[in-house]
């Protein structure tokens, strides 16, 4: 059926992050002094310490697997391992002569799947190395040398297998961003080891997926001096306003919940010299660049930082123009000497960055794939949970979907009926599970038209589908004298989104896009979209019993989750028949190449319990 609420979830969204933004900027608006931006960056970074999850440092056991001289630098093959067996590829570049240490600058790559051989990104590290600098090229997982996933009918764009990752790690209460940071970090820490450089004079820039990691480092550790982000830093209100999905490393968990915005980031080591890059044509909204550059501009000069920004005339991309702002941007910092003319760049041969044979760390024997060390974080929390009472189950379900309990009855408002042939009527009705807003339809398949729900029946039956109760429910009447209802949640039926197409043509399980882009929103905020799902059932669940109706729960596929979640919830729920059902999340872990989208994932759920725990809660009212 056709989506009829198809703008709703998202304006639910955009309503929330612009309070968000109006409430941070006025906050920003009060600080006036020194004492002040140091007491509002100290909060910042304590909710960082919140948002990004580190391992222990551990040996880099760094080694150099070849050596290439080319026309004024050398380039060295570096392989470091940024957690035991987890290899990180790169490329160092020196200048052919120098005398004394080096200013060091991290190069982190965009989304491209040749990573640090991306010609672009090789011509940004030779100009820099060609202007005096050390700079370490790296790649990120999932690109370059690093693909965690070589079957190549099913592989897809970096940024989707990206989502793929984190999807999983989410169920494990961790953060694909931080995984991807930490390799960044530890970058850091091999470039500030290396004899020819200075660790005092570090640097970090980046492109697009690597103007994000520019951003996360920048947050996360204190030793860049100067940072360049380039086409990412705008406003997340942009974003969402515009409708624009993002790799799941670039949306910070609870970063909503915490009152933060794209320049909290920036401002969390604050003060340090800052050029914030974009483009005029970027789908990274370049009027967020200016706002975000006059916000940290503004808190960083306070702290005796500086703070620039350059909107190059291309689209996204780290074109001529931009590289050149942040050459001059380095060179004036650490040269005393602005040099922006980028010479002219002879790329070497591509196979002359490979660190590993064939370019690929399959040939590596010490390489573990990310999606293992999943595997065994899920198997760890699995042998620590805990088991818990009926009791305590319902409470750490209501705390992890963060719905407060008891839910309420809802206002509904009356939605005109469709007749559905053979004198079957839907009868719908718009739940304003959201303050004011229509968040799910609840609809009656019956044959008499109803302009109210028919609350006086005996026994209801309440369909939650899979993907469309209209569809799925058809012309299907009950033949047990229960009255039908349906429920389509929040992004469901006449719930799903209608914008966000990327790309063409829609499709639900698409990794990157409508149905992922509101999930993500929903960890940004704290609040997973499946707990949302959660809560329109219960909502529709409180006034279908609200006269005293038996109530059974049905549903199949991707509705069996938040259904059994619900009837675990609810006592109103008294009888629960769930069709094709996911066996468990931790089965996901296993699966390399996994059908499940990340709005029926709780984050953190594995911490607690399993949909094996929530059935065994609910085992008397199955059927």
């Amino acid at each position: 059926m056709a989506s009829i609420y198809g703008n709703e979830v998202n304006e639910y969204y955009v309503s929330r992050i612009r309070e968000n933004f109006e409430k941070r900027a006025a906050r920003l608006k009060k600080i006036t002094t020194k004492e002040q931006a140091e007491r509002y960056v100290a909060g910042v970074k304590r909710k960082m310490r919140q948002i990004f999850q580190f391992p222990e440092r551990t040996p880099l056991n760094a080694e150099v697997t070849a050596k290439h001289t080319f026309d004024g630098f050398t380039v060295e093959n570096i392989l470091f391992y940024s957690r035991p067996n987890y290899p990180v590829t790169a490329n160092l570049y020196l200048p052919e002569s120098f005398s004394g240490k080096l200013p060091g600058v991290l190069f982190l790559c965009g989304h491209s799947g040749l990573g640090k051989g991306e010609p672009v990104y090789r011509t940004c590290t030779i100009g820099l190395v060609l202007k005096g600098f050390a700079v370490l090229s790296v790649d990120p997982v999932e690109q370059g040398e690093r693909l965690q996933y070589r079957l190549p009918q099913k592989n897809m764009p970096g940024v989707c297998n990206h989502n793929l990752m984190g999807n999983r790690l989410a169920l494990c209460g961790e953060w694909f961003g931080s995984w991807r940071t930490w390799d960044a970090v530890r970058g850091l820490d091999y470039l500030a080891s290396r004899p020819e450089v200075d660790p005092a004079k570090l640097s970090v820039t980046g492109n697009s997926g690597g103007g994000t990691l520019t951003t996360w480092v920048a947050a996360a550790d204190p030793r860049p001096k100067a940072v360049a982000p380039s086409c990412y830093v705008t406003s997340w209100k942009h974003n969402i306003e515009n409708e624009l999905p993002a790799d799941i490393e670039q949306m910070p968990p609870r970063a909503f919940e915490f009152g933060l915005e794209m320049g909290d980031f920036l401002l969390a080591q604050a003060p340090r010299d800052m050029l914030i890059l974009g483009q005029k044509n970027d789908y990274f909204d370049p009027r967020g660049v200016v706002e975000t550059f006059h916000e940290v501009e503004r808190i960083n000069s306070l702290l005796g930082g500086k703070t620039q920004y350059f909107i190059g005339p291309c689209d996204h991309g780290y074109y001529q123009e931009n590289r050149e702002a942040m050459y001059r941007f380095l060179t004036g910092k650490y040269f005393g000497k602005a040099n922006a003319p980028e010479p002219k760049i002879t790329l070497p041969p591509l196979e002359s960055s490979f660190v590993l044979p064939e370019g690929h760390l399959e040939n590596l024997p010490t390489n573990k794939f990310q999606r293992a060390f999943t595997r065994d974080i899920g198997n760890e929390l699995a042998k620590k949970r805990k088991k818990l009472s009926a009791p305590q189950l319902r409470d750490a379900l209501a705390d992890v979907l963060k719905i407060k309990l008891p839910v309420a009855v809802p206002h509904y408002r009356v939605l005109r009926t469709i007749y559905m042939s053979a004198n079957i009527f839907r009868n719908r009705f718009g739940l304003e599970t959201e303050p004011g807003r229509i968040m799910s339809v609840l609809a009656c398949h019956d044959k008499r038209m109803l302009f109210h729900p028919d609350l006086e029946a005996k026994k209801i039956t309440l369909y939650v589908p899979s993907l469309d109760s209209c569809d799925e429910l058809g012309q299907r009447l009950p033949d047990d004298g229960s009255l039908l209802y349906a429920v389509d949640p929040r992004g469901i039926g006449e719930m799903m989104p209608s914008g966000t197409d990327q790309p063409i043509p829609r499709d639900f399980f698409s990794p990157y896009q409508f149905d992922y882009h509101y999930a993500a929103l929903g960890i940004m905020f704290g609040e997973p979209m499946i707990g949302g799902r959660v809560r329109d059932i219960l909502a529709a669940a409180e006034l279908l019993t609200s006269q005293g109706a038996e109530l059974t729960l049905e549903a199949n596929g991707l509705g069996c989750i938040p259904a059994l979640m619900a009837a675990v919830l609810s006592s109103k729920i008294a009888r629960l028949r769930l069709g094709e059902m996911p066996e468990s999340y931790d089965a996901m872990l296993d699966e390399t190449w996994s059908k499940f989208p990340l709005s029926c994932m709780a984050p953190g759920i594995l911490r607690f319990m399993d949909l094996p725990d929530l059935k065994a809660a609910v085992r008397k009212k199955l059927i």
